[in-house]
């Protein structure tokens, strides 16, 4: 057996600098994107300056792997307090607008309207006015009756029968 004397064993950290480059570039813009939430474009950017950073110390690295680990864990928290410091300083200046409280939840919103115009759509403009009054209005059915020129009892029937409209229109254009 022969002994190999430890200089001439290839080490890792003297490994091509495009070897290097190719094998964890991947890998540090992922622990970026995942681990840090950091926009890929940016975490591309952010692995760039990590492998510049390490052309500028090679000669001082011991572990290769480690070092840019920690390196691009370094980075991506800097870029945060970056834009940490960017959006305070948007928020002093008032550069943007508050947004609307009643947007905030609209695409929640969004499909319970849509529902309610495609049941309404083939209704009589009547019966329309019928669920206008009980349902957006809030009146009652002593309300509708007056304003019907009807006995409260027919009003609620008439509520009834357009409420079984609207709920067949609705089913009809859903099973489209």
């Amino acid at each position: 057996m022969t002994a190999v004397s430890e200089s001439t064993l290839p080490r890792r950290d003297d490994q091509s600098f495009e070897e290097l480059y190719s094998e964890h570039f991947g890998f540090l813009v992922a622990v970026a994107v995942r681990k840090f939430r950091v926009p890929e474009s940016d975490a591309e950017a952010l692995a760039h300056e990590v492998f510049l950073s390490y052309l500028r110390r090679k000669n001082e690295v011991l572990n290769v792997h480690s070092w840019i680990l920690g390196a691009i864990c370094h980075a991506s928290r800097y870029y945060w307090r970056q834009q940490g410091r960017m959006v305070e300083a948007l928020d002093d200046d008032q550069a943007f607008e508050r947004p609307d409280p009643a947007t905030t939840r609209i695409l929640d919103s969004l499909p319970d309207q849509l529902a309610a115009r495609q049941a309404l759509e083939g209704l009589m403009p009547r019966d329309q006015e019928i669920l206008r009054m009980r349902y957006f209005e809030g009146r009652s059915i002593v309300e509708m009756a007056e304003r019907l020129g009807v006995k409260p009892k027919y009003a609620q029937k008439l509520l009834t029968k357009v409420l079984r409209r609207a709920e067949r229109n609705y089913r009809k254009r859903g099973s489209r």
